[in-house]
């Protein structure tokens, strides 16, 4: 964390100087331009001012390679800037208080973008005011500070509030894309999560259409065969015809789960006579006596009544590939701000520890999948030759 906060602000401190850098660097060459002038007007001296060019040329350079030496070399990196400058204003006198004026308020701005630290900076201001005295005091001699120092704070003044105002600036910037940065990431993030749920719902949708109606349709032709060995023909025609309707509307079905993937939602289906039919039609198609106590529901929202729907259908196919059973029982109603859906058959049981674990069965667990989609709890009891109960509760 600490690492990741270090590295964060260097990031930060090299955005500002990166766009500071080359107008300072302007600043820099027109004071090197101004001191020369003000040197060859005085006593022109050829040597010194080669010097002065080439500590000048030093003095842009490694204002330029900064960036690599805010890491490490901070103070060292401001020792030899200072001394630089002092140095350019011995060589050419004359114009050293251009040199002065003009490059130490611009070192002292400068820690304050790479430092961020009040004690630091000030450290800094003590130490290059006390070389600018002295430098002043030697060359001109002290009787001249009265004057020269108020220049110096008046130059200081106007550079410090412009490096801070510059610096929120870019501060607010590097922010942003910070925070830009962020959102992307969050953005895929989301795409990943949808593209996973959408796996899922289109998992759950194949096996409550597709693989539930062709696992029924495999049950009815099982029937036909052990009826065609007995030479009853007429229960084969009739089965026949069950299996025909339901190839149907197992077609239906898968139809209208991809029409539901297109429109997403089912907000027009009568939840209440949905339930009805579902449980009519388990009865007709199967000799299962069917006991059911159906409420009126009329305020669910679409994604709701579409996996209460599927929970119900879900629950009467096991019962029908599994159970064995004689009688079933279905409950759907409301329990104060709740809705309860109670499947109950009395037919061999399962062992519960077994959900989600048996390869290509996914069943109850696509069940458990759809309750938590709409914030609900469902409780599976279940034991051998006891019958099987699923309970599902959800708010409104």
């Amino acid at each position: 964390m600490k690492m990741n906060k270090y590295r964060n602000s260097i990031y930060k401190i090299s955005e500002l100087l990166e766009v500071t850098r080359v107008p300072i660097l302007l600043w820099i060459i027109l004071v090197y331009i101004a001191a020369l002038i003000l040197q060859f007007i005085s006593e022109p001296i050829i040597i010194q001012s080669i010097a002065f060019t080439f500590i000048t040329a030093l003095h842009i350079f490694l204002y330029w390679i900064c960036n690599l030496l805010i890491g490490n070399y901070r103070w060292l990196y401001f020792l030899v800037q200072g001394t630089l400058i002092i140095s350019s204003a011995f060589l050419v006198p004359s114009g050293s208080p251009v040199i002065l004026i003009g490059l130490l308020p611009i070192l002292i701005a400068q820690s304050i973008t790479i430092f961020q630290n009040n004690i630091k900076v000030f450290i800094v201001f003590i130490i290059l005011y006390a070389l600018y005295c002295l430098s002043i005091g030697f060359i001109y001699g002290v009787e001249e500070l009265p004057i020269f120092i108020p220049i110096l704070f008046v130059i200081l003044t106007i550079v410090i509030f412009y490096s801070v105002t510059y610096n929120r600036q870019v501060n607010a910037r590097v922010r942003m894309e910070y925070y830009l940065k962020d959102l992307e990431q969050a953005h895929r993030k989301v795409e990943e999560l949808t593209l996973a749920n959408e796996r899922q719902r289109l998992a759950r949708d194949l096996h409550d259409t597709l693989a539930q109606g062709v696992a029924g349709l495999i049950m009815q032709l099982e029937a036909i065969e052990a009826h065609i060995k007995k030479g009853n023909t007429a229960r084969t025609e009739e089965i026949l015809k069950i299996s025909m309707q339901q190839a149907r509307d197992t077609l239906s079905d898968a139809r209208k789960a991809i029409d539901d993937l297109r429109a997403k939602g089912i907000d027009e289906i009568d939840f209440y006579q949905a339930c009805i039919d579902m449980v009519k039609k388990f009865s007709e198609a199967n000799p299962i006596a069917v006991e059911d106590e159906i409420e009126p529901v009329h305020n669910l929202s679409g994604i709701k009544k579409e996996h209460s729907l599927y929970i119900l259908s879900e629950c009467l196919t096991n019962i029908l590939k599994h159970s064995q059973a004689k009688k079933v029982k279905v409950i759907i109603k409301k329990e104060r701000d709740l809705l309860l859906m109670k499947v109950e058959d009395n037919g061999v049981g399962f062992s519960t520890n077994q959900i989600g674990k048996s390869i290509g069965k996914y069943g109850l667990l696509g069940l458990k999948e759809r309750v938590r989609i709409i914030d609900g709890e469902i409780d599976i009891t279940s034991s051998s030759n006891a019958g099987t109960m699923i309970s599902v509760r959800f708010p409104l």
